[in-house]
């Protein structure tokens, strides 16, 4: 059913777009992703098509982000973030 058109939105029918999901990665030493786990299916990582970082809010809560833009075995293209202040790894969706 569909509210009537008039009835303003709420902040409870908002939702994040393309939010990060946390994945599993397999980095070397230097912290360079190796391989993904994926819905259960592990991809090596042929190509880093790119890197960038992210430090944001020094003064406050520290967000200091690495992302990389890799090439798959598959040859699917992922966004990948590593938070480097928990050491937790995502997967970014466009």
């Amino acid at each position: 059913m569909v509210s009537h058109p008039g009835t303003p939105a709420g902040t409870d029918r908002l939702r994040t777009l393309n939010e990060p999901r946390p994945v599993q990665v397999r980095a070397n030493a230097a912290g360079v992703p190796q391989a993904i786990t994926e819905r259960g299916a592990t991809l090596q990582v042929q190509t880093i098509e790119d890197r960038w970082v992210v430090e944001e809010e020094w003064w406050r809560v520290p967000i200091r982000r690495t992302y990389y833009r890799v090439r798959l075995s598959d040859q699917r293209m992922r966004t990948l973030c590593a938070d480097t202040v928990d050491g937790t790894w995502f997967l970014q969706s466009y």
